[in-house]
């Protein structure tokens, strides 16, 4: 029976839309996925004259925290530089209780950054207790035997909601 409920039905290896999303894994750790459609691709390679799998991908990391973000004011820039087939990556040595924001772009061959996606905005936790006057939001607890998938959703700032995930 189950053979014939799927036979014909293959899961999509890609759905042809740019995308690039941001997942929270820890306080010090984020988790990055994308997709960059054909059409950008081609848009890429037409602009700089070269085939889209020459040109160094890059994930720029941008710290947001507590900034009304215009693409040039982050506290803090981190650029991973990504191998040619990677379409996910995790971002380390991160700072607790920051919000973030990506871009997956290229390098020109003068090392200048241009951006073809952003990505969602994400806080992460904090690692320690809330100090005096700060807001009681919980700490994301260890895993233990007794809570096992022990998770708190990441809280983000209202001004972010515009942000669009595509250039």
């Amino acid at each position: 029976m189950h053979d014939l409920l799927t036979e014909g039905y293959e899961i999509p290896g890609a759905f042809h839309k740019d995308m690039l999303r941001l997942l929270v894994r820890n306080a010090h750790t984020l988790y990055a996925y994308w997709e960059v459609s054909d059409r950008r691709k081609w848009l890429a390679a037409q602009h700089f004259e070269c085939d889209y799998g020459h040109l160094p991908k890059v994930l720029r990391v941008y710290d947001v925290t507590y900034v009304l973000f215009n693409g040039r004011n982050a506290n803090r820039v981190i650029d991973v530089e990504l191998t040619p087939e990677a379409d996910n990556w995790y971002i380390t040595g991160l700072n607790a209780d920051a919000a973030y924001t990506a871009d997956l772009g290229v390098y020109t061959w003068e090392r200048q950054f241009v951006p073809l996606i952003r990505s969602n905005v994400v806080q992460t936790p904090r690692d320690c207790p809330a100090g005096w006057g700060r807001p009681l939001v919980p700490v994301v607890p260890e895993a233990s035997i007794s809570h096992p998938k022990a998770y708190i959703p990441p809280y983000t700032l209202e001004h972010f909601a515009p942000y669009r995930t595509s250039i």
